[in-house]
């Protein structure tokens, strides 16, 4: 039960609860490759991102360190990613996908926006700049510590 009706308390909430049903969709569609969102979210980044480190990953994506490196040590025991020496930092390997998972996550983003299509269907496309603007505007306020 809410505790607060004002539109900052309820929309935070939703976006908690979409947050929620987001990853449990994902994990659905994910676990007969088996994967879990949390995987599917490094690949994702170093899809984008090329070669990182663990740290980066963290940092970037605001996640515990610790979390990215047993979530890289299960995908690397997959196949999915590989590790290199890194000329920067002698002891942060750099991490990367693999051919195969390029090519997994290739599939999986496929499925993704497809499922992602559906779900705003009966958005218009004005409503859906203007809800991706205001979505954008909180979240650099969140974290640029504009806020507390």
């Amino acid at each position: 039960m809410l505790r607060d009706d004002s539109d900052a308390y309820r929309i935070t909430w939703l976006i908690r609860r979409l947050f929620r049903a987001m990853r449990q969709k994902a994990n659905e569609q994910l676990a007969g490759r088996g994967l879990t969102a949390a995987d599917r979210a490094v690949l994702e980044f170093l899809s984008a991102a090329g070669a990182l480190t663990v740290p980066e990953i963290a940092t970037r994506y605001q996640v515990s360190r610790q979390h990215i490196q047993v979530t890289v040590n299960g995908l690397v025991a997959k196949g999915l990613l590989t590790t290199r020496k890194n000329p920067q930092h002698k002891r942060s390997l750099l991490i990367a996908l693999t051919a195969r998972g390029r090519k997994l996550f290739a599939c999986i983003l496929g499925e993704d926006l497809a499922t992602v299509e559906e779900w705003f269907a009966e958005m218009p496309a004005a409503e859906r700049r203007d809800l991706r603007r205001t979505l954008e505007s909180l979240l650099q306020r969140i974290t640029e510590g504009e806020t507390s």
